[in-house]
């Protein structure tokens, strides 16, 4: 089974075999070509008994994704579909459907993951943070922006920082001695934060 994740920067996947992932991996795909991508990824791979993809980049993508796939494996991919309940979880958006495939996703896998109530973090272009009470109640959730996000809003709107290295560096420090340090441990210590906040409030800690 070849399990998709569709995210608006990357694309993640793993092939799970007898409950264990017997490969994974990851590709950017903003402004590349998205064929030299998949063959690259997965054009070694033998052809899946199925895929599921929880896809949140929109329509255009996905059609990319399933005419690679139906051309190269004959297969079309199950994209998942968020709903007002489903497999003991009960979504708590007034309009169910725009709550993200992925976190649906792992709402679901939460819930069948732990007995008691779970908060999901997921730090990727966003940040969202969902909780989930031990019923498989959401309980609602909240999106921030993702550390790179933070990062290019302080590149493009100020006019002293100029354009940062993509690469982040660890925080070795709280105050920095340049500029690409105090944005790193700037943005890092926000993202940070807002999780441990947001943790507490929910659970009053």
């Amino acid at each position: 089974m070849m399990l998709l994740d569709v995210g608006n920067s990357s694309v993640k996947w793993a092939v799970e075999e007898s409950g264990r992932f017997t490969c994974h991996g990851y590709f950017v795909r903003r402004n590349r070509d998205f064929g030299e991508l998949a063959n690259a990824a997965w054009g070694h791979l033998p052809v899946p008994k199925g895929i599921a993809a929880a896809n949140v980049a929109g329509p255009a993508l996905q059609r990319e994704i399933s005419d690679w796939m139906a051309a190269h494996w004959q297969r079309s991919p199950c994209y998942i579909r968020t709903s007002g309940a489903a497999a003991g979880v009960v979504n708590a958006y007034t309009d169910p459907e725009k709550l993200g495939a992925d976190r649906w996703a792992a709402l679901v896998a939460a819930h069948h993951a732990t007995q008691g109530p779970a908060c999901i973090i997921d730090c990727g272009t966003a940040i969202t943070i969902d909780a989930l009470d031990a019923d498989g109640r959401h309980q609602g959730g909240m999106i921030a922006p993702g550390i790179e996000m933070m990062k290019q809003a302080l590149s493009v709107d100020t006019s002293d920082i100029g354009s940062l290295p993509g690469v982040e560096a660890p925080v070795t420090s709280l105050l920095a001695q340049g500029t690409v340090e105090a944005v790193n441990n700037g943005v890092s210590y926000m993202a940070s934060a807002m999780i441990d906040r947001v943790v507490a409030d929910i659970y009053r800690c």
